[in-house]
């Protein structure tokens, strides 16, 4: 029964992240939607959730595409929307010891990515406001553009980079990592 109800819940999830017909999706939408529990990204990607989930949750989604990597211990998704300077690519990462389907996700990035950088402070701004409004404890650490919190294993860092990338990109990541099994 219980494996039962965590394939509905993973289904109205998945679906709850599908875009309305033809409208590229809404990265402010997306901020909201990852920030809203800062233990976890749109309600189905958590630390220790089996590998094989995160693909299941992403392969069925039209709008994300995963991205090749090097490092068999990272899988990525990322989407985009906008156009020119206006352009938002968010990106999720997980990171995992064991790269077999039930290898238990270690930690979990989502990104923006812009080359507007009055959008990447916003996005920063938003993260920041979400989390701090939805957090237990305040922030352990407070650095210029980075805010860290901890809460019982897990340990959560929103940053902004104020310079483009090599890519030409600002960069606005949420960082969470399981504390007991990373030492980061």
């Amino acid at each position: 029964m219980k494996s039962v109800r965590y394939a509905i819940c993973c289904v109205f999830a998945a679906i709850a992240l599908v875009p309305i017909s033809g409208l590229a999706f809404d990265y402010k939408l997306s901020v909201d939607q990852i920030a809203a529990d800062p233990l976890t990204a749109y309600q189905t990607v958590y630390l220790g959730m089996p590998r094989a989930d995160f693909d299941e949750n992403f392969i069925v989604l039209p709008d994300w595409k995963f991205v090749d990597t090097s490092d068999v211990h990272e899988e990525i998704a990322e989407r985009s929307t906008g156009t020119g300077n206006d352009d938002v690519t968010e990106g999720i990462r997980i990171v995992s010891a064991n790269t077999a389907p039930d290898g238990k996700v270690l930690a979990f990035d989502n990104y923006f990515k812009t080359k507007n950088k009055r959008i990447a402070k916003s996005i920063y701004t938003r993260l920041i406001a979400t989390i701090y409004a939805n957090m237990e404890n305040f922030p352990q650490s407070q650095q210029h553009m980075q805010m860290t919190w901890v809460q019982n294993d897990v340990t959560i860092v929103v940053s902004y980079g104020e310079q483009k990338d090599a890519q030409g990109y600002y960069a606005v990541t949420i960082h969470r990592y399981n504390n007991r099994e990373l030492h980061e």
